[in-house]
Order: C-alpha cells, then sequence, then structure tokens
C-alpha cells in the first residue's frame, strides 16, 4: 500500500535529530580530527629537519641528528598522552551524538530511528566528502602550487645540495633547526589554528546532516496499515 506523507512533526524532530545529534557526532570526530593532526605534526617536522641534516652535514650523520630524540621525549610528555587520549574520546563523542539522535527520533515516535541516524549520517558523510573533492578539484588548479621542475632540485641525496646553499649565502643552523622543529612549540603554535580550522570545517557536515536526516526519515517512514471496512 502506498505510505502517507511524512508528519509536519516528524519532519522537525528528525532536521532537529541531525542539527543536534548528528553536529555532536561531527564534533567528535573534528576532536579525533585534530588530535591526530597535532600528533602527526611534529612526526613530519622532525623527519624534515632530520633530513636536511644529512644536506648539511654533506653525507655521514645527520647534522640535526638531535630531533628524534626530543620527538621521543615529547611522545612521554602529559601534552602528547593528552592527544592521544583525545583520539578514542573524539570515537565516544561520535557514537555519543549517533546515540542521541536516535533517542530523539524514538522519542518523536518516527519509524526506524537507528536506521533513520546511520542511514542519514551515511549520506552526510558521502555528500561531505563529495563537496570536498569537488572543491579541490575546482580550487587546486587556480591556487597554482607548481612541484618540482627543471630548475627545482631538492633531492637531499645530492652530497652538493647542502654545499649549494652554503655558497648562496644560505647558512643553515643545525641548532636552530632542531629548535623550530621542537615538538611542544610546534603544538602550542599549531593548535589554535587546528582548532579554529576544525571548527569551521564543521559548518557544511551539520547543515548536511539536517537534510539528510530529514531525507531519511522521509524515505523510511512507516508504511499504511491497510483499512478493513466490514458491512453489514
Amino acid at each position: 500500500p502506498p505510505r502517507p506523507p511524512l508528519p509536519k512533526a516528524h519532519a522537525h524532530a528528525a532536521r532537529l535529530a541531525g542539527g543536534v545529534g548528528g553536529g555532536i557526532a561531527w564534533l567528535g570526530l573534528g576532536i579525533a580530527q585534530a588530535a591526530i593532526i597535532l600528533l602527526a605534526l611534529p612526526m613530519v617536522f622532525s623527519a624534515a629537519v632530520f633530513g636536511i641534516g644529512f644536506a648539511i652535514s654533506g653525507g655521514g650523520p645527520s647534522a640535526t641528528s638531535g630531533a628524534w630524540p626530543q620527538l621521543l621525549d615529547w611522545l612521554g610528555s602529559p601534552g602528547a598522552v593528552l592527544l592521544m587520549l583525545l583520539v578514542p574520546l573524539g570515537v565516544v563523542v561520535w557514537l555519543l551524538g549517533l546515540w542521541l539522535s536516535a533517542r530523539m527520533l524514538r522519542r518523536a515516535g518516527l519509524a526506524r530511528p537507528a536506521g533513520v541516524t546511520w542511514a542519514g549520517f551515511g549520506v552526510a558523510l558521502g555528500a561531505n566528502l563529495l563537496l570536498g573533492s569537488l572543491g579541490g578539484v575546482t580550487f587546486g588548479p587556480a591556487l597554482g602550487m607548481p612541484f618540482g621542475g627543471p630548475s627545482v632540485d631538492i633531492d637531499p641525496s645530492d652530497t652538493d645540495w647542502g654545499r649549494d646553499w652554503g655558497a648562496n649565502g644560505v647558512d643553515l643552523d643545525p641548532q636552530l633547526l632542531e629548535r623550530i622543529a621542537d615538538p611542544g612549540q610546534l603544538v602550542a603554535l599549531a593548535s589554535p589554528w587546528v582548532a579554529l580550522g576544525t571548527l569551521a570545517s564543521l559548518v557544511v557536515p551539520i547543515a548536511l546532516s539536517v537534510l539528510s536526516w530529514w531525507w531519511m526519515a522521509h524515505a523510511l517512514r512507516a508504511k499504511v496499515e491497510p483499512e478493513v471496512v466490514a458491512e453489514a
């Protein structure tokens, strides 16, 4: 039998669950993503500085070999441990948001509240990834970020690489590079920008969740029970 249209109260509840429950879920994923970025940033910088040390030394041990010990020391610090704990905490917040959404939908009387929640999140996730990929394809070439080229030589295996820098008047101090790659300073400087970027990136997914929750509530709405007409 044909299904009736979605009641306005159910549509409102679905949009509210997408905004509140879906928003909390996206916030949890944002927390986990920000923590992973802040953990990976010192590792990337330390690896880059350690590699540059081979070019400066012109062969043999890296001139910036102290980058790895300070990274290992930082990984055991309270700040790094806190970032590691934020990753599973973000996953817990994500699941909490989805659970809250299902509770809100169930209380409003919608059919299949868990199905609407998971399907709505899946649709919002796919749409967000699609918009992100389209944005990269659209704006990436316009930014003009050339990598490589015949006039660019950044091969650290070339022993003349570091000497060419010195000949061109660029003097790289190994101790200065190690201080630049200090994990504590890097995380302290990057944390506000990563936090702001994470919060700004939540706007589009939450808006998509409001629409996708409503769409899934409409798609999974209850069927009409056949009417039984008794005639004397």
